[in-house]
């Protein structure tokens, strides 16, 4: 038995030595490691009486959509395949064949040839006993095949214990001579295949354990044999049942260990669809799997560095189209850690959060030249559209009101940004928003009543303000929630020299206060103040019926 090092997977992969895969950013590379070693001990452990070093184990993986379960598995597998023999198979790619079966053992030898040094074959007489047999029968579809009554066939075949009360009366009444010659016919060759196929599932599961043993012996290789099925939630319901029970009951054998990946929740919904709603889908799929092993929520922040189309945030792309965005970052990545941080706040799910990213970045594609968007405002936006939609009406229409009693019994107006920020776990509010400002290229000196002008001392870098305060003072400002900080000014100063006259007396410094006297500035310097509820919108609706399908 090999000894299972730490994995790494900091780095891309050399695409000349293989399929490529690139750096993890997902940190899975510890948990591939740990389950490893796990897997490694229950297929497989000397440590053991003879007769129990050698056990089948199947495992669940279990990560919604989006978790990086195929980068994961196949990344995984391709670690593994250096000491281990290693299958791997893409149960949704292969869902077509309609024999699961098939999928599987075609997998294991195409795959398991490359990697023994002995022949991996099986008899062509027992894989063709796999052939479906009177699926109709199986299923219950129909009452009549060809003149066949089903119900017949069924008392003949089966026994006392499997029919069902009402037909036990039928049952009792029938002899050997009540039944139709056609319905004896198939019945003896029901049977007759029934028997043919337990002794090819014999023939199966024998050499499979014989291909176990060998592999005990080649010198390049460990045991257990591992064998990986991926995408099974993405089957048709029924292949994906019948998948489990050939994994259950053909499979199941000593020294082979299969990783099963699945959205379970969503697997359960797809039994559910075969067998009814108020069927327990969850005690159902507890008979197929030792195991389950449940990888954590993606960061999002990582998570969207690796679905998302960056371009879109990229300077160069946003000068070349003429268009503003704000806020200006330094860099996509934290563009996207600032719309993550939104994200997270309404608990967004990964696949929600693909797909409210593909729309920012659609709307960002479609700006004509010399436009502008708050690509927070957006995220907001959209993420209230997707949690409550009467609330984003209520806010895109200026309805909002909300009232409660106070200490004294009074009834209070809740203003929206106090509403939103009950709604927000407390956690997430003092997250930090980033902001890149170039201060002068903005303004070089600052309008000052007392002293006629003042230069502009501040520096470029990265300023930020809270999850918080951008709620309060922008998203949701008293004023008007996107004409933001306007006001009647009674010394006669437009509302760009009172945003100047804000910042030449402040000290110079980078806080939470001057970020937000440096948004002010920018929204009404720059028009951002300008897009009204109607221009967002319009955004929201033009680009929601956009639906991410996933990565083809």
């Amino acid at each position: 038995m090999h000894d299972i090092k730490d994995f790494n997977w900091n780095k891309p992969t050399n695409r000349s030595l293989g399929e490529y895969f690139p750096a993890d950013k997902l940190d899975r590379a510890r948990y591939a490691t740990f389950l490893s070693r796990l897997l490694a001990q229950e297929g497989f452990d000397k440590s053991r009486p003879d007769e129990e070093q050698k056990k089948n184990y199947v495992l669940n993986l279990n990560a919604e959509w989006g978790a990086g379960k195929t980068y994961f598995l196949k990344r995984w597998s391709k670690e593994l395949i250096v000491n281990y023999p290693v299958v791997y198979i893409d149960a949704w790619q292969q869902d077509y064949s309609d024999d699961p079966f098939l999928t599987v053992i075609a997998g294991i030898i195409k795959q398991l040839q490359l990697q023994a040094n002995f022949d991996i074959t099986i008899p062509k007489s027992a894989v063709s006993m796999f052939k479906a047999v009177a699926p109709a029968i199986a299923q219950g579809l129909t009452k009549k095949i060809s003149g066949i009554d089903l119900d017949e066939l069924h008392t003949l075949l089966f026994s006392d214990e499997e029919i069902e009360d009402d037909q036990k009366q039928n049952y009792n009444k029938l002899t050997g001579s009540d039944f139709s010659p056609a319905v004896k016919a198939l019945a003896q060759n029901l049977i007759k295949d029934h028997e043919a196929k337990n002794k090819s599932v014999e023939v199966i599961k024998s050499k499979l354990a014989d291909w176990v043993s060998k592999f005990e012996k080649q010198e390049n290789k460990s045991l257990p044999i591992f064998i990986f099925i991926d995408e099974l939630d993405r089957c048709r319901p029924s292949y994906a049942v019948e998948m489990l029970e050939t994994i259950k009951h053909i499979f199941d054998v000593k020294g082979i260990v299969f990783v099963v990946a699945t959205d379970t929740e969503q697997l359960q919904h797809t039994i559910k669809s075969i067998y009814g709603e108020g069927f327990d889908a969850k005690v159902y799929l507890g008979r197929f799997f030792n195991s389950r092993y449940s990888l954590k929520r993606p960061v999002l922040k990582d998570f969207l560095l690796v679905h998302s189309d960056m371009t879109k945030f990229e300077t160069t792309y946003l000068e070349s189209k003429n268009i503003e965005l704000l806020p200006r970052t330094e860099t996509p990545e934290i563009a996207l850690a600032n719309i993550s941080v939104v994200l997270d706040a309404f608990q967004v799910p990964p696949r929600a959060a693909i797909q409210i990213t593909e729309r920012i970045t659609a709307i960002i594609a479609n700006l004509p030249s010399g436009k502008k968007v708050d690509i927070l405002v957006l995220a907001f936006l959209f993420c209230i559209y997707e949690k409550n939609h009467s609330l984003y009406e209520e806010i895109v229409s200026d309805r909002f009101k909300r009232t409660e009693r106070g200490s004294d019994n009074k009834v209070i107006n809740i203003s929206l940004a106090d509403f939103l920020q009950r709604d927000i776990l407390k956690e997430y509010l003092p997250t930090e928003l980033t902001y890149f400002i170039e201060p002068q290229s903005h303004i070089s000196l600052f309008y000052h009543d007392k002293f006629g002008t003042r230069k502009n001392s501040y520096s470029v870098g990265n300023y930020s303000i809270s999850l918080s305060q951008f709620i309060e003072n922008i998203f949701a400002s008293e004023a008007n929630p996107y004409d933001v900080w306007v006001f009647d000014s009674d010394d006669g100063l437009t509302e760009l020299q009172n945003a100047e006259k804000a910042l030449a007396q402040h000290k110079i410094e980078v806080s939470p206060e001057v970020t937000l006297l440096w948004l002010k500035y920018i929204y009404i310097k720059d028009e951002y103040g300008k897009l009204t509820k109607e221009h967002y919108r319009e955004f929201i609706e033009l680009s929601s019926p956009l639906d991410y399908m996933g990565d083809s």
